[in-house]
């Protein structure tokens, strides 16, 4: 072969290896492309596809507390369907035994046969299904209206999805829709997205069990604040001013921004109940629920009360809903979720709730400075900080009751961890020259620990204080949070030119240590206190002072007027028989305290409380009732 043709030849070869290459990449990229556009494709009809389950209640028998409640499950790839109710709810760590308002429990095939079923806990039914749609009816008695978590009667029906409406853990992914029929005045309200009058839709059950529903006669109000959505709706008849409770209620949008820089809601809905003895309020997604007593609106001290409440619950968006400890994700509704980090969940969120309505003009400054003042009180004058640090408390959490326990051996994760809160935000402040606060802690936790996919540990938290402030702060978690150090509350307030004073520095307080009902039984004794070395114990009930007669009318001033180390006989019943002790009076100095302003605060001091409260130290003020 000549050389021209030899050369022509590996020219065509390599034009043609070329060509080849070019048809392999161009082959490679559409297979791809077909893999992509085909798994794109596949997602997206088993999103379209995914089955929805139906609930259904119907309110047939409000005056007796009791609703029709019905399921349709569809078809699965089991033998058998297991459904559940909680046995508790979200925001309330007790167990509550939900399924105890479970009438005639019922199960069927789309084709009407019924279905023999089990129980296979307390909580729990086993039904025979072999993969095909189920329906379960029931009757539920709602009558709960105290724990926030079922109450229906001829004026309104407020469900919380876990004491009301079953699940499948199969299907608990799975989009839903609410139906309810109710008597026809009635309107239906709720977190979730409206699908009708009386008919709502949530992308899945936890959704459903963090958004409940309320159903009757109410007052109904719309306001916007920010580019955000509010409603608030008043159930039962009170002495609340509804209009200056939406003014106030707007101007903590704005405080809770400036916090978390965005919002995990766009809808927001408040639910108030005004009742007769319950009282009490719970989170959710994006909305809340309120109860107070009826008459416990209006008075200047009831109103800061309620609306501090509803900043708690407001602070809830975040700090619980949006980013939570990781023993909280996912919830298990069948059992106790434990934590060790309930005082950052409860007790940060009652540090941030005062804090806000007194940034939003809420509160006056004097106001303000009674709350800490109060705070501080309540726990020097609880020996269960000398027994539990806060962090056992948040474990512990799931069994504390109203004891001894209680009084001697705990403390609360709402007030001792606010307090705690506080001072890791001063100091937080200190190590950062006041350029970070514990604001930046919980921005960045709202950033990076998403709730519905995992949640913040112990060592996660510390991290991120350690990352604030450029600093080691194992020591205070060693001190504060792990152990049973006590906070020096001078120090704390002198950082932004505060004291703690006596507030009868020219009367002692006498203590005895008891704690009693209207009756005169004793529902507690702190330890180590007068009472408790003398004997006295709860269930006692007390009867006579140095042979007077104890009244409830008279009893505290009684105990006001004894004289430091003076001995005084008490007569009580206790098991029926008459007894008595004789107890020595003593002086307790934490007792009446007062946080006020120093006469000689420095500049420096008078900074560090604007940047922590919004407004100039020693601020002159009324409250709007006032004015």
């Amino acid at each position: 072969m000549s050389l021209s043709k030899t050369g022509q030849a590996k020219t065509l070869i390599a034009d043609s290896v070329k060509i080849a290459r070019k048809f392999y990449t161009f082959g490679v990229k559409m297979v791809k492309s077909l893999f992509c556009l085909g798994f794109a494709l596949l997602f997206s009809l088993s999103s379209v596809a995914a089955p929805t389950v139906e609930y259904r209640i119907n309110v047939d028998q409000a005056t007796h507390h009791m609703a029709k409640v019905t399921i349709e499950f569809p078809e699965h790839d089991a033998d058998e369907l297991e459904v559940r109710l909680p046995v508790w709810r979200a925001g309330r760590y007790q167990i509550l035994d939900l399924s105890n308002g479970v009438r005639e429990f019922a199960a069927e095939s789309t084709r009407g046969k019924t279905l023999d079923w089990k129980m296979k806990d307390k909580a729990a039914w086993l039904i025979p299904s072999e993969g095909n749609p189920v329906t379960v009816s029931y009757r539920i008695y709602a009558n709960q209206l105290g724990n926030r978590t079922r109450h229906i009667d001829d004026s309104h029906a407020f469900l919380d999805a876990s004491g009301v409406f079953m699940y499948s853990p199969r299907f608990r992914a799975n989009p839903l829709t609410v139906k309810l029929t109710v008597p026809r005045q009635w309107r239906s309200r709720s977190g979730m997205t409206s699908a009708g009058r009386h008919k709502f839709k949530a992308d899945n059950y936890d959704v459903l069990i963090d958004s409940p529903i309320e159903a009757g006669v109410h007052s109904f109000h719309e306001f916007e604040a920010g580019d955000r959505d509010y409603e608030i709706l008043f159930w039962g008849r009170g002495n609340y001013d509804e209009q200056q409770t939406i003014k106030d209620l707007a101007k903590l949008d704005a405080e809770v921004e400036k916090i978390w820089g965005s919002f995990p809601y766009q809808r927001y809905l408040y639910m108030i109940h005004a009742t007769t003895g319950p009282r009490g309020a719970t989170e959710h997604i994006n909305s809340t629920i309120i109860q107070r007593q009826r008459d416990r609106f209006a008075a200047r001290e009831d109103y800061i009360s309620f609306i501090t409440t509803a900043a708690h619950e407001l602070v809830h968006t975040w700090n619980v809903k949006a980013y939570r400890p990781s023993g909280l994700v996912p919830y298990d509704y069948q059992k106790e979720n434990y934590t060790s980090l309930l005082w950052v969940a409860e007790g940060s969120t009652s540090y941030f709730d005062t804090l806000i309505t007194r940034r939003a003009g809420i509160t006056t400054e004097k106001e303000f400075h009674e709350d800490l003042a109060k705070g501080i009180e309540k726990l020097l004058n609880r020996p269960g900080r000398q027994a539990q640090s806060v962090s056992e408390a948040s474990f512990y959490n799931w069994i504390e009751s109203t004891n001894d326990f209680t009084l001697n051996h705990s403390v609360n994760i709402y007030a001792k961890g606010s307090l705690v809160s506080w001072l890791l935000d001063f100091k937080i402040r200190q190590a950062t020259d006041n350029k970070k606060s514990s604001e930046d802690v919980h921005r960045l936790l709202y950033q990076r620990f998403k709730a519905t996919e995992k949640g913040f540990t112990d060592a996660d938290l510390l991290k991120t204080v350690n990352e604030v402030t450029g600093q080691d702060f194992s020591s205070f978690w060693q001190q504060y949070v792990w152990g049973k150090q006590a906070i020096d509350f001078d120090a704390l307030l002198d950082y932004v030119g505060l004291e703690l004073v006596g507030k009868e520095t020219e009367k002692s307080v006498i203590d005895l240590g008891l704690s009693f009902d209207k009756d005169l039984t004793i529902t507690g004794v702190k330890k180590d206190s007068p009472a408790w070395n003398a004997g006295l114990t709860k269930g006692d009930i007390l009867l006579s002072m140095d042979e007077l007669r104890l009244t409830e009318k008279n009893i505290k001033q009684r105990i006001k007027n004894l004289s430091p180390d003076s001995d005084v006989v008490i007569h009580f019943f206790r098991r029926d028989e008459l007894q008595s002790v004789e107890v020595t009076a003593q002086v307790n100095p934490a007792k009446k305290l007062r946080v006020s302003v120093q006469k000689d605060a420095t500049q420096a001091q008078k900074d560090r409380y604007k940047s922590w409260t919004g407004h100039e130290l020693g601020t002159v003020e009324k409250n709007e009732s006032e004015s």
